[in-house]
């Protein structure tokens, strides 16, 4: 009791009790532990309301500041009972409520299910604080501690809190019927779902007389699997490639931070058999189509020049076959052996570009 009212003897008034500051904090509602004695005073201040019930039902509310003595003076329904009873008597309960505007925090105990355009069943939590005040003392002790049998702030606060995800959950649901709306469309549409979740929860509140002011720092977070593939997919559109390419881009990062040895030898090893099987495949087949005839050895016309002047002899230039030196015909194909043009009245062998032939003097 100590810890949260002060509570001094006085010569005339039995007991005099109110709520430290220092304890108020962001608590709502504080009951004074245990019954209110005749002739015993409360300190009210600006900032509070005192609530005098008794048998459940609410006797009187002290909405402005100051010291009162919870006498027939004060409380008239009291009536004439300080004058037929003696001694001392229980005549009640008081509960201290704050007027001012309290702030709290809100967060999802459990993952709510959104079906995503995108990603399927996605499994969300919310976050966020809000700011509310006491409207009406009268509802707010009648369905809080007449009702639902509360005693404490942290009762009203779970209670709040639950309402506040519940119309959160049926605010997304409408969003996705309405507009379409998938989970990567959440940060452009967090100013107008604060905007209807206060509207929406007005209705509610009213009943139990508590108004929410305001709802900031409003936030999604979603699982793990999930921010995974957003951030895959920014960067396979950061780098213009789809995700084959981007999953063997990966692949090939990952082995070349492995160490060497057997491990990392085996990775490049199973990496590149197949390109490496139809690289060799397409050299076979491009040797084979390079094959000459069976029974014809063909020597190319680069070897066969290399190979003149090289043990008597030269090569003939159309076949490849070996012509003996001073032959002017191929024995192999019978076509001219040399590679110049040949005089048409001596057959001798005229340069290239020259106009007469330079044995008999023919014009070319």
């Amino acid at each position: 009791m100590a810890k949260f009212l002060n509570k001094t003897q006085g010569d005339v008034a039995r007991n005099t009790f109110s709520w430290q500051d220092n304890f108020k904090g962001e608590n709502v509602m504080f009951r004074l532990q245990g019954n209110i004695q005749y002739n015993d005073n409360v300190v009210v201040r600006e900032d509070e309301y005192l609530v005098f019930m008794r048998d459940g039902k609410i006797f009187h509310i002290f909405d402005k500041p100051g010291r009162y003595a919870l006498t027939t003076t004060n409380v008239p329904l009291l009536g004439d009972l300080g004058a037929k009873l003696t001694g001392i008597r229980q005549l009640g309960e008081a509960y201290y409520l704050q007027r001012r505007e309290l702030r709290g925090k809100f967060g999802t105990p459990e993952p709510m299910s959104f079906r995503d355009k995108d990603f399927g069943v996605v499994r969300i939590r919310a976050f966020g604080k809000f700011a509310y005040r006491l409207t009406d003392p009268t509802l707010f002790i009648t369905q809080f501690v007449g009702s639902k049998g509360y005693a404490n702030s942290a009762e009203v606060m779970d209670w709040l809190r639950d309402e506040v995800i519940q119309v959160l959950n049926d605010i997304l649901g409408e969003l996705k019927e309405q507009k379409n709306m998938g989970i990567l469309d959440l940060p452009q549409y967090l100013q107008e779902i604060e905007q209807l979740l206060l509207a929406n929860i007005e209705g509610e509140l009213d009943r139990y007389g508590i108004k929410l002011m305001n709802i900031a720092g409003l936030n999604f977070n979603l699982p793990e699997e999930v921010q995974a593939a957003i951030d895959k997919r920014g960067a396979m559109g950061a780098l213009g490639v789809n995700y084959m390419q981007y999953q063997s881009g990966k692949a090939l990062e990952n082995i070349s931070e492995q160490p060497g040895g057997a491990g990392g030898a085996g990775a490049f090893a199973g990496l590149g058999a197949g390109m490496g099987a139809g690289y060799t495949m397409a050299g076979a087949m491009s040797q084979g189509m390079n094959q000459p005839p069976p029974g014809q050895q063909q020597t190319p016309p680069m070897a066969a020049q290399q190979s003149q002047g090289q043990g008597g002899g030269k090569f003939c230039p159309h076949c490849g076959a070996k012509v003996p030196d001073g032959a002017k015909f191929c024995p192999g194909c019978g076509k001219p052996a040399t590679a110049g043009n040949n005089c048409p009245k001596c057959n001798a062998e005229v340069p290239d570009g020259a106009k007469f032939c330079p044995d008999c003097g023919n014009p070319m």
